[in-house]
């Protein structure tokens, strides 16, 4: 008879199928739960039915939908760590009012200024102090760019740490799901527990699962494995010889790129985008220090002709040639004009020295100075920069000015070579980068030397006309500096408002996905609570039909009695 099994395979299966909706109901707001249904099918015992029997449980799961979630988190993942570069760039820029941009133009403004009254000491402090202003600002922003780049080397191994754990707990679930499920059971609710951390993984890597048999699955990241069955790789950053973050597998050593998620946006911010924004920012603080010093080292400033300067720029090697000896500027092939005047006469000579930067090192450069009459060339052997020296009783500059007594003839680029600028002599600047861009200790604390003439005549303001003229000449693909500065800060605006509405975009993305996998994955409680009644009903009827048969055999048991 088969009564009884008919009866208790309903109750079985009914208590496990309201155990099941409970779990649903439990995880209604839990995230990554998905939702799961009992499968039921007719039990036979050869040609009669014998119940009800539970076939599986069905996992609800939305795969394609899933794979587009994954691959937007990365992206998520990616614009959120690049905007938070972005902005941080963006406040170091300085661009409101009294920024660097404004700072550049109101140094030019100074020199025009005070073109008309250049005896005049007091209004000289202002230019010299726009000038420190400048340096300082250039160096406050490359100091806050370098400590941002910094911040983002040390968060990498961070994040990096978080991926190999994530890694190792998804081999972990990947041994106990596959240790389950070749048992004959189904681990439905430990495979919700290792999505929940490939979803968390997706946010810091881009991440792509590949299905394999009993319920384990491989994550791969770019071509590389970060997680095999129940092994999972372990990796490492390192830097290389350019300073750059490099990833790499750690037991073969091999390099890896995450292209997308918080990590692979952070090293896309220290490895090429903020290098970028320093090197044009480097390039600004360069090109302003070269056109500005040209003008100040070929001029003369008010006390005239000086007894020494010192170079800023070192050389790799006194013995090479200038061409490959690492100057911060080039030096060309020319003539540099050397005026040296008798301070006791007056008299003034001009003296060409011949450059040639292929075949002279800074020895040789010392060498031919040397000879001028009256002057002194020396090179530090410590620092590898060039210092003049006027012999006693001499004096000596480079405004290229006519002999005393006349005739010699002026000169119209004395420094033909850049050798100045490119030594760092007589400049108003020291350093040729945002970051050791600094002005000369000698005209903080004297601006009488500021070289304000070309002829030293009384009231000759010509060179601060020269000074005042950079402002307006195009020099970065038909932009002035002032024009460049504001061109980068209004590219790295740019970004940031552009990676703004990328990750609102890539936001509102996810968004969409997320609701269209949880209409196929989530729970509905009217829904289960409808499957609960249903399967109340089929106990309630299971347990009546058992009462009905006992009370059935219990008559036939006495009839027969």
């Amino acid at each position: 008879m088969n009564a009884f099994p008919i009866g208790t395979s309903a109750i079985t299966v009914g208590r496990r199928a309201l155990d099941l909706i409970g779990q649903n109901l439990a995880n209604a707001v839990t995230p990554g739960y998905s939702r799961q249904s009992l499968n039921l099918v007719n039990r036979v015992t050869g040609a009669l039915g014998s119940g009800v029997d539970a076939a599986f449980i069905t996992r609800f799961s939305a795969p394609a939908v899933r794979t587009a979630i994954l691959t937007a988190n990365a992206d998520q993942g990616a614009f959120d760590a690049r905007i938070a570069a972005r902005q941080q760039i963006e406040v170091a820029f300085g661009t409101t009012e009294g920024g660097l941009g404004a700072q550049i133009g109101d140094f030019f403004n100074q020199a025009e200024l005070i073109v008309g009254r250049p005896e005049d000491t007091a209004a000289r402090r202002p230019l010299v102090a726009a000038a420190a202003e400048i340096a300082r600002q250039f160096n406050a922003a490359a100091g806050n760019i370098d400590r941002l780049r910094a911040d983002l080397a040390t968060s990498v191994p961070r994040e990096l740490d978080e991926v190999n754990g994530l890694a190792k707990q998804i081999a972990d679930f990947n041994l106990r799901i596959s240790f389950v499920e070749q048992g004959g059971d189904q681990a439905n609710d430990l495979r919700d527990q290792r999505d929940r951390l490939v979803d968390t993984l997706s946010k810091r890597i881009d991440v792509r699962v590949v299905n394999q048999p009993f319920g384990v699955v491989n994550v791969i990241a770019n071509g590389a494995a970060v997680v095999v069955g129940e092994f999972a790789g372990q990796f490492d950053a390192t830097t290389d010889p350019t300073g750059n973050i490099r990833i790499n597998e750690r037991s073969t050593g091999q390099p890896v790129t995450f292209s997308s998620g918080t990590l692979g946006g952070a090293v896309r911010e220290h490895n090429v985008e903020i290098p970028a924004t320093r090197q044009r920012l480097d390039a600004l603080a360069g090109e302003l220090a070269r056109r500005v010093n040209a003008v100040q080292s070929t001029g003369l400033g008010l006390d005239g002709p000086i007894t020494s300067t010192a170079g800023t720029s070192s050389v790799t090697s006194p013995a090479v040639p200038l061409a490959s000896a690492g100057l911060p500027f080039p030096v060309a092939a020319g003539t540099l004009t050397v005026s040296v005047t008798d301070t006791a006469t007056g008299t003034r000579t001009n003296t060409g020295v011949t450059i040639d930067p292929a075949t002279q090192s800074l020895n040789d450069v010392a060498t031919a100075l040397s000879a001028v009459p009256g002057l002194q060339a020396t090179v530090d052997p410590v620092s590898n920069t060039l210092s003049l020296q006027a012999q006693p009783g001499f004096a000596f500059d480079f405004a290229g000015r006519d002999t005393n007594p006349p005739g010699g003839g002026a000169v119209a680029n004395p420094d033909a070579p850049g050798l100045l600028t490119g030594l760092g002599l007589n400049g108003l600047f020291a350093g040729s980068t945002a970051t050791n861009l600094a002005v000369r200790p000698e005209l903080l604390a004297d601006p009488n030397r500021l070289a304000a003439s070309r002829t030293g005549a009384p009231g000759d303001g010509t060179n601060l006309e020269r000074l005042a003229a950079i402002r307006d000449v195009p020099v970065f693909g038909g932009r002035t500096l002032v024009g460049e500065f504001a061109d980068q800060a209004a590219s790295v605006g740019g970004d940031v408002r552009a990676l703004a509405d990328q990750q609102a975009a890539q936001d509102g993305l996810v968004q969409n996905l997320f609701a269209q996998e949880q209409s196929v994955v989530g729970v509905d409680e009217n829904e289960e609570f409808v499957r609960l009644l249903d399967f109340q009903r089929m106990i309630q009827g299971a347990s009546r039909y058992l009462s009905v048969v006992n009370g059935a055999l219990d008559e036939i048991v006495n009839i027969i009695k």
